[in-house]
């Protein structure tokens, strides 16, 4: 099981108010607005002159629909309390971050990987919540070092 930039918390105070106003940008302007509103946030400070990814990335978000965005949304804010479940994971785990990731944050992760017994944490230096966007060559040597070592 590989897990990157991810949580197991339910939704916190104040978060479905949030994700709404992103989900009202979306359907009244556009996944273009909410492309220029969302991504920065989601990756490293340094990445986001990095016109090539930012492009990149806000043409997959462009790729989907307003509707399909507030799918998405709407599972977050629903999703159950998982921490129950950590300790019950038996499989080799890789949990991975970026350590400047500020909507997964590290603390996060590494709180998860001390509940799951095959836990191995990996940590993406100088990259936000696009992991495998951000730093592809270190997410694929994680994932293949983890892979060879199961």
């Amino acid at each position: 099981l590989a897990l990157l930039d991810t949580g197991i918390a339910p939704r916190r105070d104040g978060e479905r108010e949030e994700r709404q106003a992103l989900v009202d940008l979306a359907q009244t302007q556009g996944m273009q607005a909410l492309a220029r509103a969302w991504l920065p946030p989601m990756v490293h400070p340094a990445r986001i002159a990095d016109a090539g990814l930012m492009q990149d990335l806000s043409a997959m978000v462009q790729r989907q629909t307003a509707q399909s965005f507030a799918g998405q949304v709407n599972a977050l804010l629903e999703r159950p309390d998982a921490a129950p479940v950590l300790a019950q994971i038996r499989c080799p785990t890789l949990l991975g971050v970026g350590r400047q990731d500020a909507w997964s944050p590290l603390a996060r992760h590494q709180d998860m990987a001390r509940q799951m017994p095959q836990a191995r944490l990996a940590v993406f230096e100088d990259c936000g919540h696009m992991a495998p966007v951000e730093a592809p060559a270190a997410v694929t040597a994680a994932l293949r070092d983890w892979l060879q070592a199961a």
